[in-house]
């Protein structure tokens, strides 16, 4: 072996290894960094086009986390594993029907590969399909949801439109199974589990505990609104998050423009772009703070009632209390309704909450307090 190629050798597995570092860290752009000079050297080395396809995947780059994965598999087709990465790529993508092809392929190869059939059960709970839910989380071994469901079909009940799905857990940092934890995950009680790999956005005044070194600051953006108490938590730790009489539901955005109420927010990951977008009542100079995110990552809501999807066409508005308004997305517009007489129709709000009406292409998401009927 030449000096030159000992050399080349040496270089590409520091620059592996600094990723593999990066990565373990949560430094997810760094690692990719690393990764890049790692190709220059070895551009097919299948266990790098391995590593790039995780990092893709947690730095919420889900097209190429995809490209590369189908690399990957020209070379690997009967890799269960690499199906099986592929199929949660896609699902979160949600290009649904060719991740459910993925991940039956993967348990084709292997029919006791648990991470597949995890991943195809929640997508056929996400469809409403429980039977077939139930039967794949079941084989993964995942009691807790296929319990709920069991519940679900014990009482002959439909399921709840919107409900979180439970979070995914990320794909294996290498060849190897290795499993890692989400960044949220919904507790049975309600309240919100956060790992923290870096940082991670969350409302002040609802940390229940955090361990490790964290630091948390204020985004002075938010100044004077609703969202001046949602701060960025800095550092690797774990924090608890839990709102009385309130439960968190999570939400992948898909990479799709999400609008959110300012004072339902509980936590919102940082790889996602935001900003402040107001809707303004120019009849009592009051306004609704709402938080347009963009990009690809989870957000969770705090909510008490019952959650409802409301489909909004051209010719079918939806007219709605902003307090009962969670979030929506779509080609919506929405707008202050100055009508006294509405405000007779709808149902008395004591705070005088701003009536909205949307207009457009889109879904609203909306809460029905407890003890009220819909409007």
């Amino acid at each position: 072996m030449s000096q030159a190629s000992s050399l080349d050798r040496a270089v590409f597995f520091l620059h592996l290894g600094r990723a593999r570092e990066r990565l373990q860290a949560g430094q997810f752009d760094e690692a990719r960094g690393e990764l890049e000079l790692a190709l220059l050297a070895r551009p097919d080395d299948e266990d790098l086009l391995n590593l790039v396809s995780v990092v893709e995947f947690r730095r919420g780059d889900y097209h190429e986390a995809a490209r590369v994965t189908r690399m990957l598999l020209e070379k690997n087709p009967d890799s269960a594993i690499l199906h099986a990465n592929l199929g949660l790529i896609l699902f979160k993508s949600g290009v649904h029907g060719e991740a459910e092809r993925e991940l039956k392929r993967a348990i084709a190869l292997k029919p006791d590969h648990a991470r597949s059939h995890l991943y195809l059960g929640l997508l056929h709970r996400l469809r409403g399909e429980l039977v077939d839910a139930l039967d794949h989380l079941r084989r993964a071994g995942a009691k807790g949801v296929a319990g709920e469901i069991e519940e679900i079909l014990r009482r002959g009940a439909p399921a709840r439109v919107l409900e979180p799905v439970p979070s995914l857990p990320p794909v294996p940092a290498d060849s190897r199974e290795a499993e890692d934890r989400p960044l949220f995950r919904v507790q049975r009680d309600g309240t919100l589990e956060i790992a923290s790999r870096d940082s991670v956005y969350v409302r002040q005044g609802t940390v229940l505990w955090f361990s490790g070194r964290m630091r948390f600051s204020r985004e002075a953006g938010f100044a004077g609104s609703r969202l001046e108490r949602l701060l960025r938590a800095q550092g690797a730790g774990d924090i608890r998050l839990g709102d009385s009489g309130r439960r968190a539901v999570l939400r992948d955005t898909g990479g799709h423009a999400l609008w959110l109420e300012g004072s339902r927010l509980l936590a919102l990951s940082a790889a996602l772009r935001f900003s402040l977008e107001p809707i303004r009542d120019f009849r009592t100079h009051r306004s609704v703070d709402i938080l347009k995110v963009h990009g690809r990552g989870e957000v969770v809501f705090s909510v008490a009632g019952q959650l409802e999807a409301h489909d909004v066409s051209a010719h079918v508005p939806l007219y709605v209390s902003s307090r009962n308004v969670v979030a929506w997305t779509g080609e919506l517009l929405p707008s202050v309704v100055e009508d006294r007489f509405l405000d007779e129709v709808m149902v008395l709000d004591p705070a005088n909450a701003p009536k909205l009406r949307f207009e457009g292409e889109g879904v609203v998401l909306t809460e029905t307090p407890r003890g009220k009927s819909k409007v």
